[in-house]
């Protein structure tokens, strides 16, 4: 009884990472730095939407393949808002990657963790979409297709 409750126990556990611990209806209120030095910074949590907003970091493998698709969608979605966020990486190696997988679309850095601890997040990437209220309209953990990436689009 006790292995049953206990797997159980570690099911919701999983479940509850793989979900993420974030549950509010909105971005948390988190100043974020321009990754690029002389741009402006973004106060997340009075972003408008409809916005995509992508947590990523050079050493996730995921990341590497999903910004390029994200790229893509930014520019195929007029009205729609691409916002990334490097977690918690020099500035400098952040921008080299993005060059080298020719990524655009506005970025930001989280390189105290705040945003990420606000946020609960236990992996990366993770992708917040919000609607034009500026309410969360989807929470992804984990890569994301273009076509995922489409359909949460077009939901907004």
């Amino acid at each position: 009884m006790i292995g049953r409750i206990g797997g159980l126990v570690a099911a919701a556990a999983l479940a509850a990472v793989s979900c993420g611990a974030y549950e509010a209806a909105t971005l948390p209120a988190v100043e974020l730095p321009a990754l690029a030095a002389g741009d402006a910074s973004l106060e997340l949590g009075s972003l408008a939407g409809p916005a995509v907003v992508n947590l990523w970091a050079t050493w996730c493998t995921p990341c590497r393949t999903e910004l390029p698709e994200f790229q893509s969608a930014s520019e195929d979605h007029d009205g729609v808002r691409f916002v990334g966020v490097d977690i918690g990486e020099d500035p400098a190696v952040a921008q080299a990657f993005l060059d080298d997988l020719g990524v655009s679309f506005e970025q930001y850095a989280d390189r105290d963790g705040d945003l990420s601890d606000a946020l609960g997040v236990a992996a990366l990437p993770v992708t917040i979409v919000v609607d034009g209220d500026g309410d969360i309209a989807e929470r992804h953990v984990g890569p994301m297709s273009r076509a995922e990436l489409d359909d949460a689009v077009a939901d907004l």
